[in-house]
């Protein structure tokens, strides 16, 4: 794996060579993070320089060193340690509004409307691309659009009302994408001084779909080993009743019937005291909003862990990337869909690693309606009577 030092555009002016170690990590809906390992008496001068800049032959993501370490052992041992995180943090250091700094104006609370994935793109350009108010906010090289291919998992296409309180840039869209299942990312795609803003959504990658390839890890497949499975209600709430200074909401999880009741109905007290908007539309919306967000952290726990041999059949950049919904398959038919949102590489003695973690979408039992395969046709099933289906 080929590790290089960039310079203050963004351009490759030394590679990173003789290192014991390198593990990179990029995800999905957040900033990622590295760690470098190698004997301090051959590194570059760059690299004991917190702030300077690195890129991987593997990724389209850049890494920003934070933490040098320097270790000394009794055996005479001497072991440089290099970490830090990728340049979406940078939103970790700017604010979500920018109104503090014209006429000392402050908005306790911003009332944001929109496509929730239209909220994050507007919020990054407001702050870090087209500040006028605080141009030094602005991050250099940040270029209009997007320039990854259209992914075919489409966007949330309902207008939602978000009401959030000042915070830093960087919680306020993590906040939006955990709710709205968008990921976000700041790409630099070619060796030039152009960097990329983008939300996206990954591709459909699943049997239930015809128009791209399918990924399935599986046992039998010989493309995942050692996997534990955890089934949990513990937490699971379905309906959250909101209530506010001015007026109170019942909102219901995404998937449940309104008309649940008894011991199916699991109800979630949310105290919104905080938002004090008079009664109307935009109370009920922000409400709505809160009882959105505080049903996404409750919910039934599929626990998922297991190993993907380094040498699989499939490529990450080719056959997946971070946000594509895969398929897992256990022994007793279960299919899950599961979501990539980390992928790690991994450099050193033993060579290169590359391996996904995934995270739960969706669970299919064997005989029901949504394992039948995507590609089938009816005419497919012509042998087969609704008993049988």
């Amino acid at each position: 794996m080929e590790i290089y030092i960039l310079d203050d555009t963004l351009r490759r002016t030394e590679i990173v060579e003789s290192y014991e170690s390198m593990i990179w990590t990029q995800r999905y809906s957040a900033y990622g993070d590295f760690e470098l390992r190698m004997d301090p008496s051959l590194a570059e001068a760059p690299l004991f320089v917190q702030g300077t800049r690195l890129a991987c032959d593997k990724s389209n993501r850049v890494m920003v060193i934070d933490t040098v370490e320097n270790t000394f052992k009794e055996d005479g041992t001497k072991t440089l340690i290099i970490s830090g995180k990728s340049l979406e943090s940078v939103l970790n250091e700017r604010p979500n509004q920018r109104a503090f700094a014209t006429a000392g104006a402050i908005a306790e609370k911003l009332t944001l409307t929109g496509l929730p994935a239209a909220i994050i793109r507007t919020l990054f350009d407001d702050i870090c691309r087209i500040n006028s108010v605080i141009p030094t906010d602005n991050i250099p090289y940040i270029q209009s659009g997007e320039i990854s291919p259209g992914d075919t998992i489409p966007e949330p296409s309902d207008v939602v009302t978000i009401l959030t309180e000042i915070d830093t840039l960087y919680n306020t869209i993590k906040n939006i994408s955990d709710i709205y299942r968008l990921g976000f990312r700041l790409i630099r795609p070619a060796e030039d001084s152009k960097l990329y803003f983008e939300v996206y959504t990954g591709f459909n990658r699943t049997t239930s779909q015809t128009v791209n390839t399918a990924v399935v890890f599986s046992a039998e497949l010989d493309n995942l080993t050692d996997t534990t499975e955890l089934t949990s209600t513990a937490l699971l709430k379905n309906v959250a009743y909101v209530f506010s200074p001015n007026g109170s909401r019942i909102v219901y999880a995404a998937g449940t019937d309104p008309s649940i009741a008894g011991f199916e109905k699991k109800v979630l007290i949310v105290n919104a005291s905080d938002i004090d908007l008079v009664a109307g539309t935009p109370l009920n919306a922000a409400l709505d909003q809160r009882g959105a967000e505080e049903l996404a952290k409750t919910g039934v726990i599929i626990g998922f862990d297991g190993q993907i041999p380094s040498l699989n059949s499939y490529v990450y950049g080719v056959d997946y990337k971070l946000g594509d919904i895969v398929e897992k398959r256990n022994d007793k038919g279960t299919t899950s869909q599961m979501r990539v949102t980390e992928q790690i590489f991994v450099s050193d003695a033993e060579g290169d690693k590359s391996y996904p973690t995934l995270t739960l979408d969706a669970v299919i039992t064997a005989g029901s309606w949504d394992s039948i395969a995507g590609n089938k046709a009816w005419d497919d099933y012509t042998t087969q009577t609704w008993d049988s289906m």
